[in-house]
């Protein structure tokens, strides 16, 4: 913990005086009642009394909200943890103008406090289960929080806290180390430029490609020309990619990198030949009777790897993996880094390149969050008890089908024209427009619920 005791108030004597003006220490009513005498501002209302929240791990957390002017003009609005230090635990602002209505302010801040505290950024990792514990990885693709000093003026590092969470720098390291190989971006926010700042919030990434451009170094080895290399086989063009990622990663990370090439070759074995035709059709179906069931990887060309990777990420890895959920990140990386290999290798042109990179940056974002919403979705069909057999519920109140979702609100999905569903706000969070799922649905009393539910295709 890093907060400390707190003067009391000089006008009140309040215990906790969280502000100083001009030096002297005040509470959050005798400071609105100064500001408001000198600037003919309207007096501030009492705040909202103690709320309890449910977090996400299933956590009651007690959250204090304060209302106060700051000294720019501006209303603030803040929700912290009541039973823990200044400092500590959640922490969430909302800002309006000195002519906002307080009410509507203090509404808004509600709603993010329950929209970021029914998220988690984290998940248990080992046995670590306690604040500032180490065994604790990120769940997903995504991880914000607010940074904080140290606690200690000897240690220059900062503190992070996630999730309510406190965590020195060394422990929020061993968390990133995981993702050794991926890219990033930080975004650092000020309070005063965005809603929900120092919390969890929704960032918008900044425009523009996160690689730059893909230049071929070596020429295209499919060319017709004279000079014109001869085309390697798919086997071939993986193993040099797995040669070139060898000498630049760690062996934990490289050995991520082997699992999902070796999942790219099963898949493109399994389904790559659809695709063919011609003499290259003709050539596998020959080798393939003759007992290679590898023979795609062997007889076609790298230029056939990218053309497969909506089979392989949008249902190889859905459908055919048991994939956990750094699979399904590692997907992702590795089939982006794999398209801008070929591209520099020349086995590939910079268009189709570009367009694998596309899928494969979609795909390392959105496998991670449908495996979640299958996750959530599956947990609420374990609370729906059915009154009749199926076989006696009316075929207009049963739908058995793979559906889009058309609709997402806080809590509850639309699939198709059915709807809504209630659905735990953990599930609508992840879930996007477009997304299918496979799906049981029955009304009951007149509300659609879930009963059983398959994958889902993002």
């Amino acid at each position: 913990m890093t907060g400390s005791r707190l003067p009391p108030c000089a006008d009140c004597g309040d215990p906790e005086a969280r502000t100083s003006l001009g030096g002297t220490p005040l509470c959050d009513r005798c400071l609105n009642t100064r500001v408001s005498a000198r600037t003919g501002w309207p007096p501030l209302p009492d705040p909202p009394p103690v709320e309890v929240v449910r977090a996400v791990d299933g956590r009651e957390v007690h959250f204090r909200y304060r209302l106060s002017w700051t000294p720019s003009g501006l209303m603030s609005a803040e929700a912290e943890e009541a039973d823990q230090p200044p400092g500590d635990g959640f922490r969430f602002t909302m800002y309006g103008e000195h002519d906002a209505d307080p009410q509507s302010v203090l509404a808004q801040l509600r709603r993010l406090v329950h929209r970021e505290v029914s998220r988690a950024y984290l998940e248990p990792h080992g046995s670590g289960a306690e604040v500032g514990a180490a065994d604790w990885a990120i769940a997903g693709g995504e991880v914000a929080g607010r940074i904080d000093w140290s606690g200690d003026a000897w240690v220059r590092e900062p503190s992070v806290v996630i999730d309510g969470r406190r965590f020195d720098w060394d422990e929020f390291g061993r968390m990133v180390a995981s993702f050794e190989g991926w890219e990033f971006r930080m975004r650092l926010g000020d309070s005063s430029d965005s809603v929900g700042a120092g919390t969890a919030g929704d960032a918008q990434e900044p425009d523009g490609d996160e690689d730059g451009e893909v230049i071929p170094l070596f020429g295209d080895r499919r060319s017709d020309g004279g000079d014109a290399t001869a085309v390697p086989s798919i086997d071939e063009v993986l193993e040099g990619f797995l040669a070139a990622q060898r000498e630049r990663l760690a062996a934990s990370t490289y050995a991520r990198y082997e699992d999902i090439v070796d999942l790219l070759r099963h898949c493109l074995n399994g389904y790559g030949y659809q695709s063919l035709t011609g003499a290259e059709a003709q050539a596998w179906q020959a080798a393939f009777d003759a007992g290679d069931e590898e023979a795609f990887t062997r007889v076609c060309g790298p230029e056939r790897i990218v053309e497969n990777y909506g089979e392989f990420l949008g249902y190889f890895m859905i459908r055919k993996v048991a994939a956990s959920k750094q699979q399904l990140k590692d997907a992702g990386t590795v089939t982006k880094r794999l398209a801008r290999w070929l591209a520099e290798q020349g086995y590939v042109d910079v268009d189709a390149a570009e367009l694998a990179r596309d899928r494969a940056t979609d795909a390392g974002k959105e496998l991670p969050r449908a495996d979640e919403l299958g996750h959530q979705l599956f947990l609420e069909t374990q609370h729906t008890r059915l009154p009749v057999h199926p076989n006696d519920i009316p075929d207009e109140d049963w739908v058995e089908d793979h559906l889009p979702i058309t609709r997402v609100e806080d809590g509850r999905l639309w699939f198709g024209e059915v709807g809504p569903v209630e659905v735990p706000s953990s599930a609508s969070d992840v879930a996007e427009v477009g997304w299918d799922v496979t799906v049981v649905l029955a009304r009951i009393d007149g509300a659609w619920r879930l009963v059983q539910v398959g994958a889902v295709y993002p």
